[in-house]
């Protein structure tokens, strides 16, 4: 239980890092910046996602006993616990930063999917009939709701990849006398 709460910890912490960080450097407070933010957020936010499963299934390998058995349905579980946890400490972080540390951005995400439906020439009726559901879904609850499964299912995703590469246990030769 311990490996799975540090992973999903460090990853979330890892990700709070980083919106943060995005925050303070004044991308998530302009329409314009927020889709290199968005960019951004998602590429090294895969990177630590495949760090974190990564580390976390090689140190429960690692700790799993050599009689017991190993493999991807271990990794794959490990992975799962370690998604669960991160999604459950992202949300909670996730609530704070939308509902305290940026309120704003609930504006900001209105102004943005606008931006992005202009850009794509959609028609001035269409985007009008779309603002009561981005406004829905620009509250900080919905927000959250919808950041906990969707990254519970990319994680997932990520899981069954990084499970396939930490499934067997590391090789050793036999001692030389």
């Amino acid at each position: 239980m311990k490996t799975y709460l540090t992973y999903g910890f460090i990853m979330t912490l890892a990700g709070a890092l980083l919106g943060l960080g995005l925050f303070f450097g004044g991308f998530h407070s302009d329409p314009a910046k927020l889709k290199l933010a968005q960019n951004l957020g998602y590429l090294i936010g895969f990177v630590i996602g495949i760090a974190c499963l990564l580390l976390g299934m090689r140190e429960k390998r690692a700790a799993t006993p050599p009689e017991k058995s190993w493999g991807y349905g271990s990794a794959f579980g490990t992975g799962v616990m370690i998604s669960l946890f991160s999604s459950l400490f992202s949300a909670i972080y996730n609530y704070a930063y939308f509902a305290y540390i940026n309120p704003g951005f609930s504006e900001l995400f209105v102004e943005f999917q606008i931006m992005e439906m202009e850009a794509k020439k959609f028609p001035t009726a269409h985007i009008d009939s779309a603002m009561p559901m981005l406004e829905m879904i620009a509250r900080p609850g919905v927000m959250t709701a919808m950041g906990l499964f969707g990254g519970f299912l990319i994680l997932l995703v990520l899981s069954l990849i990084v499970a396939a590469f930490v499934k067997n246990r590391p090789v050793t030769s036999p001692p030389t006398v």
